[in-house]
């Protein structure tokens, strides 16, 4: 919301010193007088309309979206990674003990075909993600359109506000200026014109104040969806890059060919990962540990940003 302008002030000032000269001029006591203050009393009725029928005097309709699919995607997520992180005794690890008496060493192309065998869970996971990524932009777009409608509506309803509080100040002046030698005036500017005035102003006031707060709650829940859009957008891209750096291991670890064509998004290119002409074997593992450890810091920030989301306060 912007601030009105030292000059838009000046302006309603003058406006409102013009329209208390004009009803000095009126006689106190006739039909006149009343007309010009039924112009106060329908100061801001358009705007104050307007903004109602915006928010409905509820703010039910834009709460925040249930995230019971993001956690459910996050804890199937984390279910499949601690059953494949490298360094996960029967993985990839130097050694292992089978019943607690003998060395054996592990077999990493049957390690990297447990990626094949978990494709489905992990598409589910990141599709859930997706749908749930496509639903808080949709409300966005809501939200947006929104406060694209209660902004003029709040800036409206202030300058109506100023308008009424420099009338009022005016009235109370040339009451009292004219208090000794025009009574009978002077208590109808207080007693009538500037009691309409003050009423009116405090109407505006209400009306911008529940219309400040529908923009408000707008805007609280349109930021927190796109940080929560960023965080799924950052988890299905780790995801991603864990699973490609995965195939590239798999390639030079185990001399095996990682096919997961089930999973969208595996097919843009990865020139940020593990270049065929690279490390040597044994960092390729260390390059994938490293990816999940990744993922894993990706996975607590979604569970931090879904977790800290908050029900509006109902009115």
């Amino acid at each position: 919301m912007s601030a009105i302008t030292k000059r838009r002030h000046a302006e309603l000032a003058g406006q409102a010193m013009k329209f208390v000269a004009e009803l000095m001029l009126i006689e106190p006591l006739s039909p006149a007088f009343d007309h010009k203050l039924e112009s106060i009393e329908a100061l801001g009725r358009d705007a104050i309309a307007a903004a109602s029928a915006r928010h409905s005097g509820s703010l039910a309709h834009v709460a925040p979206p249930p995230t019971g699919g993001i956690a459910q995607a996050i804890a199937a997520l984390r279910s499949i990674a601690g059953a494949l992180e490298p360094l996960r005794p029967g993985n990839l690890a130097a050694e292992a003990k089978r019943f607690g008496l003998f060395a054996t060493n592990n077999d990493p192309a049957a390690y990297f075909r447990r990626y094949s065998a978990a494709q489905g869970e992990i598409a589910a996971a990141l599709t859930s993600l997706t749908r749930e990524r496509d639903a808080l932009l949709r409300a966005n777009i809501a939200l947006e359109a929104g406060e694209a409608a209660l902004r003029p509506l709040v800036e409206a309803l202030g300058e109506h506000a100023l308008f009424a509080e420099e009338v009022a100040l005016t009235i109370a002046a040339r009451a009292a200026m004219i208090a000794a030698k025009e009574p009978m005036k002077a208590r109808r500017l207080t007693a009538d014109a500037l009691h309409t005035v003050r009423t009116r102003a405090r109407d505006i006031a209400e009306a911008r104040a529940l219309t400040a707060q529908a923009l408000a709650a707008r805007e609280v829940i349109s930021s927190t969806n796109a940080q929560l859009i960023a965080a799924i957008e950052q988890a299905t891209a780790t995801m991603l890059m864990v699973l490609r750096t995965a195939m590239e291991a798999a390639r030079m670890i185990a001399r095996h060919e990682l096919v997961l064509d089930r999973i969208a998004g595996l097919g843009r290119a990865a020139s940020n990962l593990i270049a065929d002409e690279g490390p040597p074997a044994a960092d390729k593992a260390e390059a994938l540990q490293a990816a999940f450890a990744r993922l894993y810091d990706a996975l607590d920030r979604l569970e931090s940003e879904r977790a800290g989301i908050a029900p509006l306060p109902q009115r």
